[in-house]
């Protein structure tokens, strides 16, 4: 599996080939619009469809948040955790749509840890600090009833990804890691056990959506309509056309395992992907509940300030969610 892949928080469909059933935006000359995403994302035609012409652009996880922040482009694609920290510092973002409200992230372990209380006193390695899988396993780890400061050890295991983690627990440097799927096969295949998992435990976490600044909004508010149509399409093709969605998600993940990419397909689009892609107030609350450890503004902040669900709203109430899935 590539280094793409430890980029990669989950598996976000932003458009396809193949149309939908919203109407086409009749435009003489299309919008041209720089997206930028920290995590995976898959395109094609969906964008032009309404009339935009979007210019993809991959920054890693810190430095996406900065571009966005600094303006070099106006919206993009990241998990709310990332988002945060520049919302309590009294930047205008907001996130307009979520696909991922669940913990997505598994608790991978070494064989020899079987229960739970086997994790005391062992090290555990994430990618660095502050980043998703930071707080996916801080998350997991207390829905188990491990502190994460006292019985536990967390370090930054460097960069590489993933892959540099899987290594570091095969010559026993780290005990156990979080990864999210396709990462979670390989991990398997390497004798390396699932503790818990995430999505399993039912654990809110808004680990990927669409943010932008309220400024945008209110000078492109067509713009930003047509950009949540194109996510509500996108994913009703991906839980509609599994094999063509699979083909996508080969190309673009650089995967070649079918079974890898089975496994990604099953824990991202069926298991998380909604009809109606809402981000949830209870999976942004509990990443303030994370945040106010570090930052006493967390504790006061209001998850509805955070987020602006009104274009998914005005997609699900005019009916073109339910004439999309065929109701």
């Amino acid at each position: 599996m590539g280094t793409n892949l430890s980029a990669r928080v989950t598996v976000v469909f932003f458009s396809f080939a193949m149309a939908a059933l919203f109407p086409p935006v009749r435009a003489s000359s299309q919008e041209r619009l720089k997206v930028i995403y920290s995590q995976f994302t898959m395109t094609n035609g969906l964008f032009e469809r309404h009339g935009l012409m979007a210019d993809l652009v991959y920054v890693d996880s810190t430095p996406a948040v900065q571009a966005l922040t600094a303006g070099a482009a106006p919206v993009a694609t990241m998990s709310g955790g990332l988002a945060v920290g520049p919302y309590l510092n009294g930047l205008d973002l907001v996130m307009l749509a979520g696909w991922c409200n669940l913990n997505s992230y598994q608790l991978v372990t070494r064989p020899e840890i079987r229960r739970v209380e086997d994790l005391r006193g062992k090290v555990i390695g994430i990618g660095r600090f502050g980043a998703a899988a930071d707080w996916g396993l801080r998350l997991i780890l207390r829905k188990l009833g491990i502190n994460e400061n006292k019985d536990v050890q967390i370090i930054q295991a460097g960069g590489g990804g993933p892959s540099t983690r899987l290594a570091a627990m095969e010559a026993k440097k780290l005990d156990a890691t979080v990864l999210d799927s396709p990462q979670t096969v390989q991990a398997r295949r390497l004798g390396f056990r699932a503790l818990a998992d995430g999505v399993e435990l039912g654990i809110p976490f808004l680990q990927g959506g669409l943010v932008t600044r309220r400024a945008y909004i209110q000078a492109h508010e067509d713009t930003i309509r047509r950009l949540v149509r194109v996510i509500v399409e996108a994913i009703h093709y991906a839980k509609t056309n599994r094999e063509a969605a699979l083909k996508i998600m080969q190309k673009y993940l650089r995967v070649q395992d079918r079974e890898a990419l089975e496994d990604a397909y099953e824990s991202f689009v069926l298991k998380q992907f909604p009809r109606a892609p809402y981000a949830v107030p209870a999976a942004v609350q509990i990443i303030f509940d994370l945040a106010g450890a570090r930052d006493p503004r967390a504790k006061t902040a209001d998850p509805q300030g955070f987020i602006d669900m009104r274009f998914v709203r005005e997609i699900e109430q005019s009916g073109a969610i339910d004439q999309l899935y065929g109701r």
